[in-house]
Parts: C-alpha cells; structure tokens; sequence
C-alpha cells in the first residue's frame, strides 16, 4: 500500500485551510496535510526537515505570500535553499492577486500561482493541480538545480 502524501500548508487563515483540506478531499488525495499558521513556524519546520533526512518526504508545499512574522518570499527562498527539499513542488495561494507576487513566486520556483478558491469550481480545480503535481512529483524533483556559477550571492 503507497504511503500518503505530506504536504506542508503555510497558512494563517483557518476558513481557507479548510477550503485546501476540502479541495484534497474531493479529490481523493490520500495524504497528511501540515498546518503551519505563521512564516516563523514554516522557517522552522522547513529547517528541522532539512536536518533530519529520516523524517518523512514533503511532497508538496502549498504556500499563502502573507504570513505573519515572515512572508511566503522568505518561506519560499528558505525551502530553495535547502538541501533535500530545494526541488519540492510548490502552489502559491493568495487572496492578493498581483502581476509583482506572482513574478517574485516564480523567480524563486514556485511551479502553480493561483487565487484561493471562493468557488466549489475553483474548489475542485484546486485540489486537481494538487493531484497533478504529486502524481508528477518524481519528474518535479528531476529537474537540475538552478546553476550557481554566477557567483553564489544573492539578486
């Protein structure tokens, strides 16, 4: 039997972690879904994971670009920086939407920009990107990492 999948969920609104939590379930993604309510909480947690290579694979990161204490930006360039977890899958979910948010998301490897759902349709086409992107997480993970020949430091 396959394992679930972990996906980490940086979110500080419960209404719409119940909305993603909906969205799987219609879905039917067997997965375990990790509620981190702040971006101090979601630094940690992606740090603790890099550290211990025994705990088990996040799959997927669904990640809100407003957070309290540090925002998605700051989440999003800890986890490429990471060691294990650089080429993990990544959905930027805002409520904002802004041509500048989802530039900077890009930049720094987020595969799916998208608005939180407000709609069932929405709901469910929420929850099929999900699917779509665990099914395809091998190939996701395949991929070089950004080269760092240009001297290392940051743009």
């Amino acid at each position: 039997m396959a394992q679930p999948f972990e996906i980490l969920i940086a979110e500080d609104n419960p209404a719409d972690v119940a909305l993603v939590r909906e969205a799987l379930k219609t879905n039917n993604l067997d997965c375990v879904l990790h509620v981190l309510s702040d971006g101090e909480k979601a630094l940690a947690r992606i740090d603790s994971l890099d550290k211990d290579p025994k705990t088990p694979q996040v799959d997927l990161l669904i990640l809100d670009m407003h957070l309290p204490k540090h925002d998605g930006e700051a989440i999003l360039k800890r986890l490429r920086s990471t060691r294990h977890y650089a080429r993990t899958p990544v959905i930027v979910m805002t409520s904002l939407a802004s041509r500048w948010i989802e530039d900077n998301a890009a930049k720094d490897g987020a595969l799916v920009y998208c608005s939180k759902p407000s709609t069932l349709d929405e709901l469910v086409k929420l929850g099929a990107v999900v699917r779509n992107m665990l099914e395809h997480t091998d190939e996701v993970r395949e991929i070089p990492p950004p080269s760092s020949e240009s001297g290392g430091g940051e743009n």
